[in-house]
């Protein structure tokens, strides 16, 4: 008995999908967001309603004890 071929031609997705609550745009976490620096890290904005998503450390801002912020990633 062989194994049917796969009939799926999809490339392995970005596991980061964030997801904009306010009126529900979702991109890879490199994708089309707007992303601003601020004294606290990187600004993720929605490109679609500007409601800002996340901030996220930066080298220069992260501390010796601060590894991650909390997100709204899916």
């Amino acid at each position: 008995m062989t194994t049917p071929p796969s009939t799926t031609d999809r490339t392995p997705s970005n596991k980061t999908v964030l997801y904009c609550f306010d009126c529900g745009h979702e991109s890879p976490s490199d994708g089309d967001w707007t992303v601003r620096p601020t004294t606290d890290g990187d600004r993720y904005d929605c490109p679609e309603c500007g409601t800002t998503i996340t901030v996220r450390p930066t080298e220069t801002t992260r501390g010796p004890d601060q590894q991650t912020t909390s997100c709204y990633c899916t």
